[in-house]
């Protein structure tokens, strides 16, 4: 009779987090480190060529760990490429300052000297205009009590007073608001607050998806949420006025699978890979979500709706869709156009049953929804101005036109403006050059880093304002060479 193998485990703890996992033998720093929900940069998805997941190995055995990113002296100090490390006994790991993520850093504010003019569109003007209609709407009703001469059911009651008072017809109430509508009717003498969920397309039908008693049409507040690969950045509004209520970002928890979405989609692609893909970021946003609302007193039921941006691979991976044929010929994806969405029940957000989910449509497999949230956003389909979007990130994009017409390249930027082949490049940290000027007579140049830190290296946005800078005052060309 055979014997059951027994795998071999060990203890892993990471510092200065403190966190302690357990692990099999042979399994790498990078997979502990994933398991123990330690981030450990990983520009090129754990295939140890980028050289970005140094560690410290500061006590323990493993095996490798070395590689042509580390010089001798780097070995000897105990530093190890945390993806190529295979654990052979209990270890103590100390992740340097450069391999962590520093969230600290994510301040949604932009210095003024560097800071663009924003138009903010009047929502009411919009809808008098004809070219917005909200997607989710709340409307007080006051109706009729029931009577021996009108004993309709109290779902056709609701039915009829939303006709009447509103022209709204061709309605369906969801079973959840039925299961309470009795109660909730009866409770303010049949004053009650609906909430609308629209479709997109006309030729759907409206539904209703939420019911309280009374009067809650001044309370009616959305999310906005952009899913980028690098980070993800999110926004508490007033649906009734469109005011910005608060702001809040965090890195994509997807990153330590990699920092590019083709690293992504490969490891959608193994076995469970999806569904971690999927809960990685939806517990990135859940978390911006919790910090949104915590900031304002808003409270979860009174979110109507959250309305989400990404390219096609992240608005793939955030639904749970198959992103295999994204970066195979003819990059074909699963779907560019995706209807309302039960936020709650069929995505695992951390709101209430009754919100929706909007998902931006993509119009290819790398032009997505978050560049046709800024064709929409800036309104340039509808002038007759020439007009250039650009939207620069680990993706990039551009798109030129007007109301007639629309074109649009798109390329990888990869990890470029969070470090990634650049020499002295690196993630915004503290001590990362972010802005950058020159004396005009002097060209004595001036570095301001991140916490007023020593430099340690420069971030992509400084990056841009050096670059510019340099160009400005006619240091380098067009083409990027140095002037002589």
């Amino acid at each position: 009779m055979p014997y059951d193998t027994v795998m071999t485990e060990h203890k892993v703890k990471f510092l200065p987090s403190g966190r302690i996992v357990l692990v099999q033998d042979g399994e790498t720093i990078s997979q502990a480190a994933r398991k123990a929900g330690v981030h450990i940069n990983a520009s090129c998805g754990g295939s140890g060529l980028c050289g970005k997941c140094r560690v410290l190995l500061e006590s323990g055995t493993i095996e490798g760990g070395k590689s042509e990113k580390l010089t001798e002296q780097d070995y000897a100090s105990g530093i190890r490429q945390a993806c190529l490390s295979d654990i052979k006994s209990d270890l103590v790991i100390r992740i340097p300052q450069e391999s962590v993520l520093d969230t600290g850093v994510l301040d949604t504010a932009v210095p003024v000297r560097h800071k663009a003019g924003m138009y903010v569109f009047d929502i009411e003007q919009l809808k008098e205009e004809g070219i917005f209609a909200s997607p989710v709407d709340k409307l007080f009703l006051e109706l009729s009590r029931p009577s021996s001469t009108y004993s309709i059911a109290d779902a056709g009651r609701l039915i009829k007073g939303l006709a009447d008072q509103y022209d709204e017809r061709g309605m369906v109430v969801e079973l959840q608001v039925l299961r309470r509508l009795r109660r909730i009717l009866r409770e303010d003498d049949f004053r009650v607050t609906v909430t609308l969920s629209r479709s997109v397309r006309r030729r759907f039908r409206t539904r209703v998806v939420n019911i309280q008693a009374g009067n809650w049409t001044y309370r009616n507040f959305g999310l906005a949420v952009d899913i980028g690969t690098t980070t993800v950045y999110g926004q508490l509004l007033d649906l009734n006025t469109g005011q910005v209520l608060a702001e809040a970002g965090d890195y994509n928890a997807q990153m330590s699978y990699g920092e590019d979405v083709i690293s992504r989609i490969i490891q959608a692609e193994r076995p469970g890979g999806l569904g971690l893909m999927q809960s990685l970021v939806v517990s990135t946003i859940n978390g911006i979500i919790e910090k949104l609302l915590d900031s304002c007193g808003v409270s979860r039921d009174e979110i109507s709706s959250i309305t989400l941006a990404g390219n096609t691979t992240m608005t793939h991976l955030f639904l749970g869709l198959e992103p295999h044929n994204i970066r195979r010929s003819p990059y074909v994806p699963v779907s560019t156009f995706f209807p309302p969405i039960r936020a709650r029940d069929d995505l695992g957000l951390d709101l209430e049953r009754h919100a929706v989910a909007l998902v931006f449509p993509a119009v290819s497999s790398y032009v997505g929804g978050d560049i046709v949230a800024g064709i929409m956003g800036s309104g340039m389909y509808r002038t007759d101005a020439q007009t250039l979007l650009i939207d620069i990130g680990t993706n990039a994009e551009i798109v030129i036109g007007n109301r007639e017409w629309l074109a649009c390249a798109a390329c990888s930027a990869g990890p470029a403006f969070e470090g990634g082949g650049i020499t002295h490049g690196m993630r915004v940290s503290s001590g990362a050059i972010e802005d950058f000027s020159l004396n005009p007579q002097s060209l004595e140049p001036m570095n301001i880093t991140i916490g007023n830190k020593s430099p340690k290296g420069i971030c992509g946005s400084g990056l841009l304002i050096i670059v510019a800078t340099l160009f400005e005052h006619g240091i380098i060309d067009q083409q990027g060479k140095f002037i002589v």
